[in-house]
């Protein structure tokens, strides 16, 4: 941050804000403004917030001065990141590789559409043509968070029961930057479309012009989500602290990456080949056992096609090596970091199916975004500068290059 360029009002701003999150002598020493970056006052935001939040404290009293101490802190932050962010504006983004990514979780409720909305706008606002496809086709509800309040005139049903021609005829440009593919759940059979549908499906999403292309999926482990999943470049897992949410996170995990193996052999990877009978039986045996306890890890897999059928190594090693999720853990309380929930999964993950699944960011609990999934305002809109939206960024960005 240059002090030297900044109006005398805004250098006052900058250092009442600096002393409140940092201290007296920070706010007086040049220096020490000069180096400010965003991450250095996520740092402190997430250290004060820790001592000061309402939640953490008892007496009413004590709660009123410490609400009074944590808007503050909430203020001080807004302001900082808002002056960091205009000295230094976002050069051009890319995503890292691909442009598919795919938000999902075998749990319903964990804030899957709320960050896939959020996350759609900030992309869109990093000026990278965004659309989200609304893929919870028995749930669709990804419209409402992006401040649509009535059932929409075009869905992605309407592609599917070719009533359109293609998945452009059911885009709408939403107010807030991405385009939208929205669903309707509300239809009869919306949700159990079979394979052909779904093969028609992923070859319009993938043929669909933008720089990225956001999937919203349900919260289960059927084939047509995981094959969903599987297809996007970016595969993002949400979970929360709950057990039975990290425990479902990673029984989504295991159900990916046992899908791609047995599509392998599947009709969708064939192409024309002739079947291989002998490799699809073995590896339906290694993970799809009928009992559930005699499915074998990935390195045991690996390990029996190395001595018993070399020739296959190379096609389950390849399908192995392709599958790089990512996890989002999302309602992190104050005071948790998320690495404590990821580092459950990442573990159990490592173990059995031979992967290190990345942690691509936490979000905190906020009222903001409870408040933005009622009045349907996206919390990343109406708080631009807020702590969620942040967050969201950060994620993002972990997705970006910059040319």
């Amino acid at each position: 941050m240059i002090v030297n360029r900044l109006e005398t009002d805004k250098i006052r701003g900058i250092k009442a804000a600096c002393a409140c999150l940092f201290s007296e002598a920070a706010a007086t020493n040049d220096q020490f403004l000069e180096t400010l970056s965003v991450d250095m006052v996520k740092r402190a935001y997430r250290r004060n917030a820790r001592v000061h939040h309402p939640d953490m404290k008892t007496g009413t009293d004590v709660k009123d001065v410490t609400s009074e101490r944590f808007l503050a802190i909430q203020q001080s932050y807004e302001v900082l990141v808002n002056y960091l962010e205009d000295m230094n504006p976002a050069n051009d983004a890319i995503l890292s590789h691909g442009k598919i990514i795919a938000v999902g979780g075998a749990k319903g409720g964990i804030g899957k559409s709320v960050i896939t909305a959020n996350l759609g706008i900030y992309l869109a606002s990093r000026g990278l043509k965004t659309v989200l496809v609304d893929l919870d086709l028995g749930g669709s509800n990804l419209h409402l968070y992006l401040g649509y309040r009535s059932i929409l005139q075009s869905t992605i049903n309407d592609f599917l029961k070719k009533r359109v021609n293609s998945l452009a005829d059911v885009m709408i440009q939403s107010p807030h930057g991405p385009i939208l593919v929205g669903g309707d759940s509300s239809e009869l059979g919306s949700a159990n479309i079979d394979f052909m549908k779904k093969m028609k499906l992923i070859k319009a999403i993938n043929a669909i012009e933008a720089d990225c292309v956001v999937l919203d999926l349900g919260g289960d482990t059927s084939y047509n989500i995981l094959d969903f999943f599987l297809q996007a470049d970016h595969g993002i897992v949400v979970t929360t602290r709950d057990s039975a949410s990290y425990i479902g996170a990673y029984h989504f995990l295991k159900a990916a990456m046992y899908r791609k193996l047995n599509r392998l052999t599947g009709m969708e990877s064939r192409a024309g080949e002739e079947k291989n009978t002998m490799l699809e039986r073995y590896i339906r045996e290694s993970t799809m056992s009928e009992d559930g306890h005699g499915a074998k890890t990935v390195n045991e897999l690996v390990a029996s096609i190395r001595e018993d059928h070399p020739q296959y190594l190379s096609a389950v090693m390849k399908a192995v090596w392709g599958f790089n999720p990512y996890l989002v853990v999302n309602r992190v309380p104050h005071g948790i970091g998320p690495e404590e929930v990821a580092g459950k999964i990442q573990n159990v993950a490592r173990r059995w199916l031979a992967r290190e699944v990345k942690l691509l960011g936490g979000i905190g609990r906020h009222p903001d975004v409870e408040r933005s999934a009622i009045d349907l305002v996206p919390a990343i809109i109406r708080y631009p500068r807020g702590a969620f939206a942040t967050e969201i960024a950060a994620i993002a960005n972990r997705l970006i290059k910059t040319v």
